[in-house]
């Protein structure tokens, strides 16, 4: 059956892709998880049961990486003359990383994702999947004050007919102690590499799940990081259904590593317990604060395009 040609509207909020990212401030942090939570709670709810069993992915480890970012420019790579400009975008994310079992390859999926920007709410979930939902950020300006940051959302503390949604803090991350160690500075997506696998080979157990995605993660930093969604809409008609629903993938491409280094110093996560975001309890994480198995900061430029659908509901 052909496929309907796409209608921009005025004030469109869907660009079409590919789009490009610059100068992208990406912080992220290691949190230890529940494996068998992340397979059931996550791989297999969001990922194996609705395909009914056609697509086996599974968590790489036990591990989250609970990541901030801060892109300075948005905006699409190739645009028509009604798609010029570009958008500055915050973000936090809760990035899981799956091995599909079939095609023998590694994938990131993300549970729970807020941004700050409408255009990157909408494009996100419209074109690819991405769950993203709007919140309001506290982020360092820089890595040099690296100390905080923080992420609120529109929340329902519990479920009832007399909750109304507030705007609550939902992750919060703290400095608790300054590094003694001289810090060491990556120039290349190699650098980096090793010096984290180097880093997780003390944490033997850590390091023995995780070492597939290690060893594959210089390549992708070169070229190409998968991503898999469950991208799907609500029925109209039946709320209870989904009017499409698909296993997506896409991937990010570098275009260019300026620096990076670990966050030596010592954090602490806190994350907000609320019945609309059973984030802990889904993901597998322990009761706040958690202390990040690692922490570190880079900065890059990345462009995403088209992707192609792994499965798709009839």
């Amino acid at each position: 059956m052909a496929r309907a040609r796409y209608v921009t509207r005025g004030g469109e909020q869907v660009y079409r892709p590919p789009f490009t990212a610059r100068g992208v401030d990406f912080y992220g942090f290691v949190l230890p998880a529940d494996i068998e939570r992340l397979r059931a709670d996550v791989c297999d709810r969001y990922l194996n049961e609705p395909t009914g069993g056609q697509t086996d992915f599974r968590p790489a480890g036990p591990y989250v990486l609970l990541v901030f970012c801060n892109l300075q420019s948005l905006s699409c790579s190739d645009p028509s003359p009604t798609e010029q400009g570009w958008f500055s975008e915050q973000e936090m994310a809760f990035w899981v990383l799956t091995v599909d079992q079939q095609r023998e390859r590694l994938a990131w999926f993300h549970p729970y994702i807020y941004v700050d920007n409408s255009y990157a709410m909408a494009m996100g979930r419209e074109v690819y999947g991405f769950p993203k939902s709007i919140a309001w950020f506290d982020l360092p300006a820089n890595p040099e004050q690296a100390d905080r940051f923080a992420a609120d959302t529109l929340v329902l503390k519990e479920f009832s007919p007399q909750t109304r949604g507030t705007r609550q803090r939902l992750v919060e991350i703290r400095r608790t102690a300054a590094a003694a160690e001289p810090r060491t500075i990556w120039d290349a997506p190699r650098d980096m590499m090793e010096t984290l696998v180097r880093l997780l080979e003390g944490e033997s157990e850590f390091f023995r799940d995780v070492r597939l995605a290690f060893d594959t993660a210089d390549d992708a930093l070169h070229g190409r990081l998968p991503f898999v969604f469950l991208k799907q809409f609500r029925d109209v008609v039946d709320p209870d259904l989904a009017s499409y629903q698909a296993i997506v993938e896409v991937s990010a491409h570098l275009l260019d590593f300026r620096r990076g280094h670990l966050l030596a110093d010592d954090y602490e996560v806190i994350i907000g317990q609320y019945a609309s975001h059973p984030i802990c309890e889904d993901l597998g994480l322990s009761k706040s604060p958690i202390r990040p198995v690692l922490s570190f900061w880079v900065n890059f430029d990345f462009e995403i395009g088209s992707g192609e659908e792994i499965w798709r509901a009839q």
